[in-house]
């Protein structure tokens, strides 16, 4: 099942483990590839911003992968996602779009992003 808003996840984290989805964001097309193991894959990386009741804004880096045998439905990434340069930066770009970072942070990450281009 892809997770969808609104929907309780379980991964634990800081002693919790029942989060709502209160947000996702995600590459625009799932990304296709042939693989030698695993067939015909779609990969589709997330990030999921989560809420509870102690913590009100976490994100959570996930993804949902179909291969060959899956029978093409896609299933939840046991791990980490791995993501190229411009995967990473279209999830950001709609994570930012959709309200999950605070202006406190975006300014932070403006000034990190501007010493590093210096």
């Amino acid at each position: 099942m892809v997770t969808k808003e609104r929907v309780v996840v379980h991964p634990w984290y800081k002693g919790n483990h029942e989060w709502k989805v209160n947000g996702i964001a995600e590459v625009p097309q799932p990304i296709h590839y042939d693989d030698s193991q695993q067939g015909k894959v779609a990969y589709a990386p997330k990030i999921l911003l989560l809420g509870s009741e102690r913590l009100r804004k976490v994100l959570w880096f996930t993804y949902w992968i179909a291969t060959s045998k899956t029978g093409g439905k896609l299933k939840w990434g046991q791990g980490s996602p791995m993501l190229e340069e411009e995967a990473l930066l279209d999830l950001l770009k709609q994570a930012t779009e959709k309200g999950f970072f605070s202006e406190k942070f975006l300014t932070k990450l403006y000034r990190e992003l501007d010493k590093a281009l210096k």
